[in-house]
């Protein structure tokens, strides 16, 4: 919590203040104190997005006042809160703010507070010098005013901040300090909370050094916290300390010691309500309650958990952004153990029972992290809002197969769905040999005056496809969902090699980013409906698509449909065009860019870069019409060999964009081929039995027929 947000919660804040006139400061002042009250309980309760409202109510009501310091005051908590979900902007204009009002309020604790603040926006924008420097401002400023909370505050931010940057010396000289300075607290709340933070970082100096002394202070630090926080009835903040010491003795393989600590510190967090708290100890039972072969409580655990987590998923998203963490590195294990769990279970039921409700639960449990993690990705709800529309995808045709990977870190769980239910196969391949194999694949791929990916592909096929031939053969499967995940989301499954042909001469394979389509529905051919987009000329350092006019003509030929070609791809003409009539196919050959940080994904046209959030307001104009979009097509566009998080914005750019299909590709191909490859699929798609992937294989296999391009780096970097 922000320092300014602390000191304003106290009553000396404003009073320490000139006054404002008595009808003014007696209604103002009291709004202001419930307001950032208000804001303080949303924030300790995760509700971060809703915390900021608060703040913003009780900003401007302080501005109404002639008062310096309740308006610092109330500007540096909301610079904090905007800290918190990662608005950087909005956080340093707040934060100046505060401290010019500060420095002319002259109340050397809130001035104090102010650089406490500062000090940590800098911190987050990696200025870590600089934000060394006013910890130690603010340290030295807050003893001198006696202002024991914010001195300790400062000390343990710059304890942290040392920790991050491994000056273990100097974090255990800012930790000494502050846990010195604890009993002249007044607050027994701000006592335990102070060593609850404290002994956290203790924690975590511990298991960087494995260092016995500050082992030793951390079961004080959070024992001693968890207690004066029961005593002080804040069962909140005696849910962290016990989960936290649950956490020491599970590292000192003290099981059943942790668990009675997480499941007091569960029920701690329950009657707090406190569910940014409730889902870590949940979790931890879970885990803890696995390790000692209770599965059905240990089930039980993981359920709440992840139902604990669902209530503050975008809150928690929104600050993970901020601390430059992905909701996939820092959740994905919850899920992921899990699913383990009841894979174990599924296999382990006796006979008579049917494993498939365990399967099922595991498959829908990753599901809701793939879901979550895109949208993550794309830093918007865009995948929740879908999610009523969609179908589950074994039920999209017959001679379908749903080909679902999960990776554990010593093996690959393979579930395949078919009509008739889901059925499991495991793989011995610990991840790391898959993730290496993978990325060597993907980088031979590129090479393509060499065979040095047939290897690669062979193996890749010996752990992906040659372990379920057999069931595929039995269901007659002709089209394979694949629902890929990690790495794999890097690497087109077409090109995989049995030793005698590659994938696609058995399967047209379709890729998804998670098990829910959006609504198939097919293209009715006759009342196709294309808006046809193009650059051929170099543009803003980008290289010249000479072919891309022969591509375009090609479509044209067969469907008509309006252009918009070079100087007439403006952003200004494509957004007249996607309001003005419902296109079913929109199709761009001009160079796009998938990368890590979505803002940084687009594609280029020629007066500028649509990035993902204009293409999806573009989108949006026929999305609400009765026809939306069924087909986008980018096909000039490349992602990172070895860029996960890049490979899942392709994957999902349908569902961002809101159309129900996307072709595109995961790398740069020569323009030629890929002007053969678009011309074959869009002929192939004008017939009534091709489906879009069939369109695509087809298509894929005659550039693969053609000796100048049966290089898979020409055909297979496409995907539908």
């Amino acid at each position: 919590m922000a320092a300014l947000l602390v000191i304003g919660l106290h009553a000396g804040a404003a009073a320490a203040a000139e006054p404002a006139p008595a009808d003014a400061k007696s209604s103002y002042t009291a709004q202001i104190k419930g307001l950032l009250a208000r804001a303080a309980a949303l924030q300790q309760s995760g509700f971060r997005l809703r915390a900021i409202d608060q703040l913003n109510a009780a900003s401007d009501l302080a501005s109404l006042l002639a008062n310096p310091a309740l308006d610092a005051t109330t500007a540096g908590a909301l610079g904090g809160a905007y800290l918190c979900v990662g608005n950087l902007v909005e956080a340093s204009s707040q934060l100046q703010k505060a401290l010019a009002l500060a420095e002319r309020a002259g109340v050397a604790s809130i001035t104090a507070a102010a650089l406490n603040d500062w000090g940590n926006l800098l911190g987050a924008e990696q200025r870590d010098s600089e934000a060394l420097a006013a910890y130690r401002r603010s340290l030295d400023l807050a003893n001198s005013a006696a202002s024991v909370t914010v001195a300790i505050s400062a000390a343990t931010n710059a304890a942290q901040l040392q920790l991050k940057t491994k000056n273990i010396p100097s974090a255990m000289e800012f930790l000494q300090l502050a846990l010195q300075s604890v009993d002249g607290l007044p607050d027994p709340k701000e006592k335990a909370a102070a060593r609850l933070r404290a002994g956290r970082l203790l924690q975590n100096l511990h298991a960087m050094t494995r260092d016995s002394g500050a082992l030793a202070q951390a079961y004080g630090s959070l024992d001693t916290a968890a207690r004066e926080a029961e005593a002080a009835g804040d069962g909140r903040l005696a849910s962290y300390a016990w989960g936290y010491l649950a956490q020491l003795y599970e590292d000192e393989k003290r099981a059943p010691e942790a668990l009675d600590l997480a499941r007091r510190a569960v029920f701690l967090a329950q009657q707090a309500r406190a569910p940014e708290s409730l889902y870590r100890w949940q979790w931890l039972s879970g885990r803890l309650l696995k390790a000692g072969g209770k599965t059905i409580e240990a089930l039980a655990s993981y359920r709440h958990a992840v139902q604990s987590l669902s209530e503050i998923r975008q809150d928690l998203m929104a600050e993970l952004r901020a601390q430059r963490l992905s909701y996939r590195e820092t959740v994905g294990p919850l899920f992921l153990e899990f699913a383990d769990l009841l894979l174990q279970e599924a296999a382990g039921a006796q006979a008579g029972r049917d494993p498939q409700r365990h399967l099922l639960e595991a498959r829908d449990l990753i599901e809701q992290l793939k879901a979550v993690e895109l949208e993550d990705y794309f830093q918007d709800d865009c995948v929740a809002g879908m999610v009523s529309k969609q179908k589950a995808v074994e039920q999209v045709a017959p001679r379908t197969a749903v080909l679902y990977p999960i990776i554990f870190p010593d093996r690959l769980e393979i579930l395949i769905g078919f009509p008739g239910g889901l059925q499991r196969v495991t793989v011995k391949v610990a991840a790391a040999t898959l993730g290496a194999e993978v990325l060597a694949f993907r980088q031979k791929l590129e090479k393509r005056t060499t065979r040095e990916y047939l290897p690669h592909a062979r193996r890749l096929y010996d752990w992906l496809i040659r372990p379920i031939e057999d069931r595929l053969r039995a269901q007659q499967v002709e089209t394979l969902v694949w629902v890929p995940d990690g790495p794999l989301r890097n690497i087109p499954l077409a090109a995989l090699n049995d030793g005698n042909a590659f994938l696609n001469a058995h399967y047209a394979v379709a890729v998804v980013p998670g098990l829910t389509l959006i609504e198939p529905q097919a293209i009715a051919r006759q009342e196709m409906r294309l808006l046809l987009n193009g650059l051929t000329r170099a543009v803003q350092n980008f290289p010249a698509l000479p072919y891309v006019s022969d591509e375009i003509q090609a479509i044209q030929d067969r469907y008509s449909g309006k252009l918009l070609l070079d100087q007439n791809f403006l952003l200004a003409n494509l957004e007249q065009e996607m309001r003005k009539v419902d296109y079913s196919v929109v199709h761009i050959a001009s160079h796009a860019q998938f990368d890590s940080d979505p803002r940084k994904s687009f594609v280029l046209t020629y007066d500028g870069r649509l990035n993902m959030d204009r293409l999806e307001q573009l989108v949006k104009f026929s999305r609400f019409r009765e026809n939306p979009v069924e087909l986008l097509t980018l096909s000039a566009c490349r992602t990172a060999a070895g860029d996960e998080r890049a490979a899942l914005g392709l994957a999902g750019v349908a569902i961002k964009a809101g159309a129900r299909s996307a072709l595109a590709t995961l790398w740069y191909i020569n323009d030629q081929a890929s002007t053969e490859l678009i011309a074959e699929f869009y002929r192939q798609l004008g017939s009534a039995s091709n489906s879009k992937a069939k369109a695509l294989q087809m298509a894929q296999q005659k550039l693969l027929s053609d000796a100048r391009y049966r290089h898979p780096g020409y055909w297979s970097a496409f995907l539908m």
